[in-house]
């Protein structure tokens, strides 16, 4: 058993299963019937038999699913299941719908119980790598509950426009979107849409924290012709999960201006303080703050990106993700040790650098597929599924 602790972590990777992620894509037709290798189907179904072996009684399962460069968390507890964006990558080599879609039904064919439905699916923002898969989570699967920032537009926006009018068309749907004037107390906003889970002994709280703004709050600076507060990025809906002693934070891409004013609200009264991160915007420069990373303290970080030999023109080559000083900044403040893994960090966009990782950071595009299990005591494994 490889379980981190607050107070010691033993990690050791032996023995898992190896994924590979990397999907066929039938060429130059978006409705070609997608192929799953057989190498991913095989580790695919090792990882969760792993999985399968623990006792799920008393569990939470952060999925951080490789999507190539974008995001997609699914979250597992006992009673059901959430799914955090969408995904991801779509290029010559790597399709993410394809990838997200083997994921999910292979985590079905092991929760049987939930028989094939999500209790939420929330997007944290109208970005095209967090949306992309939108309309194949909602045709292929029950959903019961949608969130997202109430925006229409942006590069994933159909996605995001496709899950607004799923909830209008379907009377059983609730779904509702997060503005940051609703969000009044400091613990966050939480409704029977927002946490829908109502799970026997622990039951999980999921609480956003962040919205979409109604007002500029006067942010300054600028980036690609946008001012900070037309960036979609700091709309992004932050998710925070408590699972008994066991936290979680999901900033999506929520950047500096935001993040300040996110730790100005949250900081003084404790909420950041958690023991998972998603590694805000891909692990980009301007996703997180070393004042930010000190009021986390996270046990486990976990960066959503691809891997930085895919030199595609959208890609986590071309953004330079993750970058060094973000590397750097949370292994600082993270004590936890993982099984050391020799890596390439960004510089800037296009060049990266080797570096070896012994803190607990891991990264869809270093090691596949990463499942951090929680129980409500706040004990953790991490379950890797390989590249």
């Amino acid at each position: 058993m490889f379980v981190i602790r607050r107070s010691s972590l033993v990690h050791n990777l032996a023995g898992f299963a190896t994924l590979a992620t990397v999907l066929s894509l039938l060429a130059g037709c978006a409705a070609a019937q997608k192929t799953v290798s057989p190498r991913l189907t095989n580790a695919t179904t090792k990882l969760n038999a792993e999985l399968r072996a623990e006792d799920t009684a008393q569990v939470w399962r952060t999925h951080f699913i490789d999507v190539g460069q974008g995001l997609a968390v699914l979250l597992e507890f006992p009673c059901g299941a959430a799914l955090i964006d969408t995904g991801g990558e779509l290029d010559a080599r790597f399709d993410s719908n394809g990838a997200l879609q083997g994921y999910l039904d292979a985590f079905f064919a092991r929760r049987t119980d939930l028989k094939n439905s999500l209790e939420l699916l929330l997007l944290t923002h109208p970005h095209v790598d967090h949306t992309r898969g939108v309309q194949t989570v909602l045709e292929r699967y029950a959903v019961h509950n949608l969130v997202d920032n109430g925006q229409d537009f942006g590069s994933g926006a159909d996605g995001q426009k496709f899950l607004q009018g799923w909830g209008r068309d379907h009377s059983d749907v609730h779904y509702k979107a997060i503005r940051l004037a609703d969000v009044v107390t400091m613990t966050g906003l939480s409704d029977a849409v927002i946490d829908p889970l109502h799970c026997v002994g622990t039951d999980p709280v999921i609480a956003a924290l962040w919205g979409q703004l109604a007002v500029d709050p006067g942010w300054p600076g600028m980036r690609f012709g946008k001012t900070p507060f037309q960036n979609s990025n700091n709309h992004s809906v932050v998710v925070r999960v408590a699972y008994g002693k066991a936290t979680g934070l999901f900033t999506g891409d929520l950047e500096e201006p935001a993040i300040k004013d996110l730790l100005t609200r949250y900081g003084p009264a404790g909420v950041l303080d958690i023991d998972i991160y998603q590694v805000g915007h891909h692990g980009s420069i301007n996703g997180t703050l070393p004042e930010f990373a000190a009021a986390m303290t996270p046990e486990v970080a976990v960066f959503s990106m691809g891997p930085p030999h895919w030199q595609m023109t959208w890609s986590a080559w071309k953004y330079g993700h993750p970058r060094r000083e973000i590397v750097a900044m949370l292994a600082d403040v993270i004590t936890r040790r993982r099984k050391p893994i020799d890596v390439q960090v960004g510089i800037r966009g296009e060049h990266f650098e080797p570096q070896r990782i012994e803190a607990a950071l891991y990264g869809t595009g270093w090691d596949g597929s990463v499942v951090v299990e929680s129980r409500a005591d706040g004990r953790q494994r991490v379950v890797t599924a390989g590249r």
